[in-house]
């Protein structure tokens, strides 16, 4: 007891000393500095001495406050992009994703580098600064202004959330859809009774914002205008305790000029147009080369691709998002049902349904097609169509090229049906080989990719008989 009464005075000198620090302002939180047991009170002393072990010797500085950083990445025209603070990676970053940070507070350098197919040293694409400050933490998004990488950096004040309340931060990266407003209100709100949340233009931001968690729709709309809307979401969940930025980026067709991705607690969640339809087509590869119908949900009156011909990708159909059951029948005859599969429409989403196999054996694959336009690269789907052989080694390379002295660029079978490649713009030489050997089935084919796209090699059984067939389609086609 002597010990305690004389060194009390002493403690609470110490303790006034300490909550001037941030280590000591965190355990004065956790132990209720002026009014906590004296056991306590020496537990502070011992955080703040292991505190004061990360200081300066000579000048006595704390290490900065660190801050929390979420990176995201909305570059439409850009693939994927190396992050590096100064050189050193910290993500790799592709479209419509995000990730998150603790760095000291403090002025930073940082660099977007990209890796293109063929190229063995990444290129920088951008550098630039930002400030980090003691107390704030930080969205930065990555995004493009007149075809250059730029960067939005959005500041909220740090500090914990409490479970009541979620937080928003809006930004806004749509260059095409110019100043907008934006609505974030419980499903079924009438607009015309609602406040926006704010008005927003390109490159700009919105203060940080609280919210009750629950579900919620955004929509856009122009200016002082709710009946001129520009796009409504689907419902989606804002968590309690958690900040989410909601971005506003560009849409996903050309008849949706916006979307908005929603990044918050390490989950990114791409909100589009829930007035967009689902667009799908057929790609006919069945052995017997006889037309196809293709529906779905049982609507075969008319079809919804009716008479799907032979290696020949048909026009997209438009489909209401949802779940639905694709269906596959010769065409004419509905009674006949060769494939029946469920799968999951996503509005604005545009995909392939390839169809492969013999008659009364017919398999249907599905392959997402690409809307972007990503700089320098080129996407090359390849369908394996074939059944004559169990599997084909494809080389696509550039002229000339030994492909003895190569590996397949890839390797596919009759459940691996679809291969999907990012392939840098040049000229190339298409090869065609059984799975494992050097027995060459069809190729070479000079193929020239000139320019971003989505290009398709079909691959089936010879017309002969014997070989294999490769027949080019989408961009190959028109060239």
């Amino acid at each position: 007891m002597l010990i305690q009464t004389t060194a009390l005075p002493r403690i609470d000198f110490q303790l006034e000393m300490i909550t001037k620090t941030r280590l000591g302002r965190i355990a004065a939180q956790l132990f209720g500095a002026r009014r906590c047991p004296h056991w306590q009170r020496l537990a502070m002393l011992v955080l703040s001495s292991l505190g004061l072990a990360a200081c300066d010797s000579e000048g006595g500085r704390i290490r900065p406050l660190s801050t929390e950083v979420n990176v995201i990445h909305v570059a439409r025209n850009f693939g994927n992009l190396e992050f590096r603070r100064v050189e050193r990676l910290e993500a790799t970053l592709s479209y419509r994703t995000s990730s998150q940070f603790s760095w000291d507070s403090g002025t930073y350098t940082f660099n977007l580098d990209s890796q293109l197919p063929g190229v063995e040293t990444p290129i920088r694409l951008y550098t630039f600064e930002a400030e980090l400050t003691e107390g704030n933490d930080y969205s930065i998004v990555l995004t493009e202004a007149n075809g250059w990488l730029r960067e939005l950096v959005v500041e909220a004040p740090a500090g914990e959330i409490p479970e009541s309340e979620a937080e928003i931060l809006i930004a806004h990266t749509a260059a095409q859809i110019g100043r907008v407003d934006l609505y974030l209100e419980p499903p079924g709100t009438e607009l015309a009774a609602a406040t926006p949340r704010g008005t927003v233009s390109f490159l700009e931001s919105l203060p940080v914002a609280t919210i009750t968690p629950g579900e919620y729709e955004v929509s856009l709309t122009q200016e002082n205008n709710p009946t001129s809307v520009i796009m409504a979401s689907n419902t989606f969940e804002l968590a309690a305790s958690a900040r989410t930025t909601l971005t506003i980026i560009e849409g996903v067709t050309p008849a949706s000029p916006a979307a908005v991705l929603a990044s918050g607690g390490g989950a990114d969640v791409p909100l589009a147009d829930r007035e967009l339809r689902s667009g799908l087509r057929a790609l006919n590869a069945m052995t017997s080369r006889d037309a196809l119908d293709v529906t779905v949900d049982s609507n075969f009156s008319p079809p919804l691709i009716p008479g799907a011909q032979f290696a020949v990708p048909s026009n997209y159909a438009l489909v209401v998002p949802g779940q639905r059951t694709l269906m596959v029948t010769p065409a004419g005859n509905p009674g006949a049902i060769e494939v029946e599969q469920s799968f999951l429409a996503l509005p604005g989403q545009r995909g392939t349904w390839f169809i492969r196999g013999d008659p009364g054996a017919l398999t249907a694959h599905f392959s997402l097609d690409s809307q972007r336009r990503v700089r320098g690269i080129a996407v090359v789907t390849v369908y394996f169509g074939a059944t004559v052989v169990p599997g084909v080694d494809v080389y696509i390379v550039a002229p000339d090229t030994d492909i003895d002295t190569v590996s397949p660029t890839t390797s596919m079978n009759e459940t691996s049906a679809v291969a999907r490649l990012l392939v840098g713009l040049g000229a190339y030489s298409i090869t065609v080989r059984e799975s494992g050997t050097q027995n060459v089935l069809a190729g070479p084919v000079a193929a020239a990719i000139g320019f971003e796209g989505n290009y398709g090699v079909v691959v089936t059984n010879g017309a002969s008989g014997s070989g294999l067939d490769m027949t080019l389609i989408d961009v190959f086609s028109t060239q």
